[in-house]
Parts: structure tokens; sequence; C-alpha cells
């Protein structure tokens, strides 16, 4: 059985280093409001943020199509860009490495 919760942080925001519409590192901001939804923790998924899977990562990462982003559900995508494209230029994706950052007070 595969068990879900989303955590409150309000702190948390994603970032993009590089991505395909050529915008400097970029800083992608919770929603006023979404606060709730930060975080989605799932046995079923990899690291998944949002309420609506903004952004998320499968068990499976390196197979094809499985990470997604999506986003506008929890994280503002940035003024002018494609919610489901931003990231890599496809809404479905694979990855070979991953790097998440946690911060501390």
């Amino acid at each position: 059985m595969t068990s879900a919760v989303y955590r409150n942080a309000p702190a948390s925001f994603l970032f993009s280093l590089v991505n395909p519409s050529g915008l400097p590192p970029t800083k992608i901001p919770l929603i006023p409001g979404k606060e709730g939804n930060a975080i989605h923790c799932n046995s079923g998924y990899g690291p998944t943020f949002g309420a609506g899977h903004d952004l998320r990562f499968g068990n499976a990462s390196n197979s094809a199509n499985s990470c997604a982003v999506a986003l506008n559900n929890s994280y503002q995508c940035p003024t002018g860009q494609n919610a489901t494209t931003f990231f890599t230029g496809s809404q479905t994706f694979a990855i070979s490495e991953m790097e998440v950052f946690g911060f501390e007070k």
C-alpha cells in the first residue's frame, strides 16, 4: 500500500541553473497559500514537490517518462514560460543524476 502526505514547508522553492529558455539561474517560489503542499511524500515516487506534482521524480527516474513537470499548481512558473516544459523542454523526462538540497536555519 502506498501512503501519501503533503508537508508544510513555507520557505521552500525550486530553482533552475540551466533551462531550455536560456534564462539565467532562476528561483521558482511557492505560490502564496500553497505552503502546506510544498513537498509531497509518497512511497510510490521519488522526490515530489507541489500539490499538482509541480516537479515529480519517479522511483525509476532513469527510465523514459518517469519524471514530470507541471508548474503553477504550488510553485510559480517564471512569467512568459511554459509550465510543463520550463525545466527540460518536455513535460516528461528521465534523469541520470539528482541533487536535492535542504537548508536549516
